[in-house]
């Protein structure tokens, strides 16, 4: 698989043992993490049923994802428990690479549902998921991993979404063949309110206006353009975004909303989710 680039990017699965161990490097990298999913995990789950995938941009190594079989009672799926590219490669469609070359095993083994979880504030993450891929997200999960000790999640708790991958489904049909044009803001019904809105704080916006008690068939949830620099500028801040959301997706998705889509507002770098009462939302 290829992307139209100044780089060639190839993804595979590994192809020798070096090529497993190159994966605790790209972990370091991408997350600053010290304690990376070791090799030898990697080369078991990958043996026994997992899949690892590797992207290699002009033969080195830029990003990979990582994933087994899960199972919620009777029904089974499969579990991608890592993704990640690398900085310096980041913003080129390898991540969407990925995903699709997942995707391809996944329905070769039998499966129709892919999940993972991902933070919910993390807003390339989202517009990959639900914008590209056609992804939706019915639950919310509080601390789901408790403390994460690496560069991207610590200090803050690691709330995360359920995302469900329908893959054959006709949305995410849909946005494969439309080759994951993202949405924008200004696509979206302005009648459509806000649960949350923010306002500008210096150099970043602020979680301002929450809604509860809204009742339309859709809602917009303001997230931060970039909250990795709002951590790094001012960590109260970033909390403060984290119990702002948490509070709004805990109160509409246990109202039976789903999140379905992610648009943005570039020329003011800002960013938002769609929730939906729908149980139909295959033509959005």
């Amino acid at each position: 698989m290829r992307v139209e680039s100044k780089m060639v990017v190839e993804v595979r699965q590994p192809a020798s043992l070096p090529e497993f161990y190159q994966c605790e490097e790209l972990q370091r990298r991408i997350w600053g993490t010290e304690n990376p999913v070791p090799a030898h995990i990697l080369i078991a789950g990958h043996r026994n049923g997992g899949l690892l995938l590797m992207a290699f941009e002009d033969g080195r190594p830029v990003g990979f994802c990582f994933g087994f079989t899960g199972r919620d009672g009777d029904a089974a799926y499969f579990y991608n428990h890592m993704l990640g590219v690398v900085p310096e490669a980041q913003n080129r469609g390898v991540g969407y690479l990925l995903k699709l070359k997942q995707r391809e095993h996944v329905l070769n083994a039998g499966f129709n549902l892919i999940k993972w979880t991902y933070d919910p504030l993390q807003s390339r993450n989202a517009a990959l998921y639900l914008g590209k891929l056609g992804a939706i997200c019915k639950k919310y999960a509080v601390n789901y991993y408790g403390e994460i000790r690496d560069a991207l999640n610590a200090e803050y708790e690691s709330d995360r979404f359920i995302a469900e991958w329908w893959l054959n489904s006709p949305r995410v049909l849909r946005r494969i063949k439309n080759g994951g044009k993202h949405l924008e803001l200004s696509d979206v019904d302005s009648r459509v309110p806000h649960a949350l809105e923010s306002r500008v704080d210096g150099c970043v916006r602020r979680a301002a206006k929450v809604r509860l008690d809204l009742e339309s068939e859709r809602l917009l949830v303001e997230i931060p353009w970039d909250i990795g620099f709002i951590k790094q500028l001012n960590l109260k801040l970033a909390i403060d975004w984290r119990n702002k959301t948490r509070a709004v997706f805990h109160e509409y998705l246990s109202r039976g909303y789903m999140v379905i889509d992610f648009a943005v507002q570039e020329d003011e770098k800002r960013s938002f989710y769609i929730l939906s009462k729908e149980t139909d939302t295959s033509s959005t």
